[in-house]
């Protein structure tokens, strides 16, 4: 049996239009597919797409921006915030009962939540804490990373987040630390 190596969180925002959530656009299996098909412009949007031989559903294709009047789509430069030295990533489903089938049965519908903790270290050459209580005095949305490594391959979360908490600490000559806790937007998208 193999050790899966620790999980990796990065925490990014998108400078130019973060107060506003980003669109999702699916199922397209390119940012070009999305792009044509676009009616409106869009400052930021996930583009999204299913696996049909997998059946895997919310597969991040791309972060960007879409022009529609030229059918082009622009991958965001996304800035760093921060990286976690420790992250927990929580995705639960809840059941609900929706409506009867008629047979005297219940259909259910299944909804997604997920949410991130992660605690970090302050450089002084990062501004990891300043941007951080930026992005949640602005309520700025997050796009998040999240990691995991196994067996030399790694799989890629990708999601949207509100910032609930932020927590700056640290004493006289010692290292400074961050902890934030975020709650998910929308679905989460693996690469």
């Amino acid at each position: 049996m193999g050790v899966i190596s620790a999980n990796c969180l990065a925490i990014y925002y998108d400078s130019t239009d973060t107060q506003t959530k980003a669109k999702v656009l699916a199922p397209y299996s390119t940012t070009s597919a999305a792009a044509a098909a676009a009616t409106q412009d869009y400052p930021s949007v996930f583009v999204v797409d299913e696996d049909a031989t997998s059946g895997e559903n919310n597969v991040f294709i791309g972060y960007g921006a879409i022009n529609a009047t030229t059918d082009t789509f622009t991958s965001t430069t996304l800035t760093l915030v921060g990286a976690a030295t420790s992250s927990t990533l929580d995705l639960s489903n809840s059941i609900e009962d929706v409506a009867r089938d008629g047979d005297g049965g219940t259909l259910q519908e299944s909804i997604q939540e997920w949410s991130l903790t992660a605690d970090g270290l302050i450089q002084d050459s990062d501004d990891a804490g300043v941007s951080l209580m930026d992005m949640a005095r602005n309520k700025y949305y997050a796009v998040v990373k999240f990691s995991i490594d196994k067996n030399g391959s790694t799989d890629d979360y990708y999601g949207q987040a509100l910032l609930e908490t932020v927590t700056l600490s640290g004493g006289v000559d010692e290292i400074a630390t961050y902890s934030v806790s975020m709650t998910g937007i929308d679905s989460l998208f693996k690469a």
